[in-house]
């Protein structure tokens, strides 16, 4: 159970480590919030990789919306000249990250000038669905075919489907030379509108009493999808934590790195428990992670 001794002990590490902010939320009230200063509380954060958590919430809403048929669907319906090694890539394989495609760094992909073009001419490595390599390529993939599927940009579907309804206005999301929406990175938010993401996945996609994502697509994107040991699915990860020993009582979260800061929301449904970190801690960017379970999630 969390209580006032918790919070105690998890300010005076927030603070002793310099962490821009922390708000921690159980059953439907914020708990515990802390910020830096205001302009910490006010203004957009870069939330990077966490921008993969909310395209992957986007890509079940399309699906449900009917845009897409199913996440099984062979990607080259929506790039049709790719080689006859590619084509048994799905969205699925670009959401488990398990494309099989080569990806040389988000440092070779931005100077391109056509990320889409670049990442899908990459040679092949091995057999899609068999191993997870992490890759912004494929997030990248992966908000491009959105926008041909709905006709929309991402950020607009974003704002029309599961920004607007959140009650979030207050965001921004970069996009390639393009046009599209950079998928892996490219999401800009307040600490409050994390939070709220974090809530609707807690509640099983559900937001004033509105069914905004399939609590299916939920299930399916926080279980791990591979054969192989992976903490990785549908652009979420999966902590890994002796006191998790029930898969009900899993925690996932969404993260964010880079530039020296790291940004955490994380999920554990059972608890009805959210929390999110953003922090500036250059030499140690996970620590988030072990106050999670020294701290929130301690019995």
């Amino acid at each position: 159970m969390l209580d006032i001794s918790e919070f105690n002990d998890l300010e005076r590490e927030i603070k002793r480590n310099k962490a821009e902010s922390c708000i921690l939320y159980r059953e439907n009230s914020i708990q515990y919030e802390y910020y830096r200063n205001r302009k910490t509380k006010e203004k957009q954060h870069k939330v990077n990789s966490i921008t993969k958590s909310v395209l992957s919430a986007l890509m079940g809403i399309a699906i449900e919306q009917g845009y897409i048929e199913h996440e099984d669907i062979p990607i080259v319906n929506y790039f049709n000249d790719l080689g006859d090694s590619k084509k048994g890539i799905t969205i699925k394989h670009l959401l488990t990250m398990s494309s099989g495609l080569h990806y040389p760094g988000n440092e070779a992909m931005i100077p391109s000038r056509n990320w889409t073009k670049f990442v899908l001419e990459q040679p092949v490595e091995f057999e899609p669905g068999i191993q997870m390599k992490y890759s912004c390529g494929s997030s990248h993939i992966l908000s491009a075919i959105l926008q041909r599927a709905t006709g929309m940009n991402t950020a607009d579907f974003a704002k029309k489907l599961l920004f607007a309804p959140l009650g979030i206005d207050d965001f921004h999301w970069y996009q390639d030379t393009q046009g599209i929406a950079v998928g892996g990175f490219g999401l800009r938010m307040k600490i409050e509108d994390m939070l709220k993401f974090g809530v609707l996945y807690a509640q099983n996609g559900e937001w004033n009493s509105k069914q905004l994502i399939s609590a299916d697509w939920i299930a399916r994107s926080v279980s791990p999808s591979l054969t192989s040991n992976t903490l990785y699915s549908y652009h979420w990860r999966l902590m890994k934590s002796i006191k998790q020993e029930e898969a009900e009582n899993k925690t996932f979260y969404a993260m964010g790195m880079g530039g020296g800061r790291g940004q955490y929301i994380f999920v554990n449904q059972k608890r009805g428990l959210v929390a999110v970190f953003t922090t500036i801690i250059s030499d140690d960017s996970l620590l988030p992670l072990q106050w999670f379970n020294d701290y929130i999630l301690r019995e």
